[in-house]
């Protein structure tokens, strides 16, 4: 069996991934007053994008930082994030 180098391959032929959604693409995507957590939004970007938890999560977290979402954390550990008006 002969082994290529991954140097050797042509990148062209390797699908590539968009880059995640920008925070404003998440923002976009959230209706007025209606909670979420990281999952529901994964799950909307899953056929476009296939974002991480980890990259919704935090481009969620920047819109909080920025004042267009409402963060909140519940007594059973669940944390739901809202679009304010």
């Amino acid at each position: 069996m002969v082994k290529t180098k991954m140097s050797e391959t042509a990148s062209g032929d390797v699908p590539r991934p968009r880059d995640p959604p920008l925070p404003e693409e998440v923002l976009g995507r959230m209706a007025e007053n209606e909670p979420y957590v990281v999952a529901d939004l994964v799950a909307e970007f899953e056929d476009e994008y296939g974002p991480a938890r980890g990259t919704v999560r935090n481009r969620l977290e920047y819109l909080v930082d920025e004042g267009e979402v409402a963060r909140k954390k519940h007594e059973n550990g669940t944390v739901t994030y809202r679009r304010t008006e």
